[in-house]
């Protein structure tokens, strides 16, 4: 029988921090040894690919590390179509974040963002911070 992966949605931010420091290189070997499976939506990838071409972080991130994750992302990632229209939270523009834990079912959304954080949960889904899901493991 397979083992089941961890669904989980890994927030903007959490995506620019993982490629400005070595300090998540977890996620790697979580992602390739199929323990986690990563979750998007295309708001999640439009924001990911509006964030990451901004001048500050042009400068500092390599395209080719753009394509890498890109390219993991494809063949490790699930992606989902929202339905949910939620208005909870505080900051109505992580919302979307929200509407996509309740559609994909997601066990974990990581993020490093204090309106989400402060949640706790949505559903079935726990909101926390990067370093206590890597606990996880």
């Amino acid at each position: 029988m397979p083992k089941k992966r961890i669904k989980v949605i890994i927030d903007t931010n959490i995506w620019i921090s993982y490629l400005l420091t070595n300090s998540f290189r977890k996620i790697d070997q979580l992602i390739e040894s199929d323990s986690i499976l990563l979750i998007f939506s295309e708001e999640l990838i439009s924001e990911f690919l509006s964030v990451i071409h901004r001048p500050k972080f042009k400068i500092i991130i390599d395209d080719s590390d753009i394509d890498l994750i890109f390219q993991t992302l494809l063949r490790k990632s699930e992606l989902v179509h929202v339905k949910t229209d939620l208005n909870l939270c505080r900051d109505s523009k992580d919302n979307f974040l929200l509407n996509l834990t309740i559609d994909s079912h997601t066990d974990y959304l990581v993020t490093g963002d204090s309106d989400l954080l402060i949640m706790k949960k949505i559903g079935f889904t726990k909101i926390i911070e990067i370093k206590k899901f890597l606990d996880l493991f």
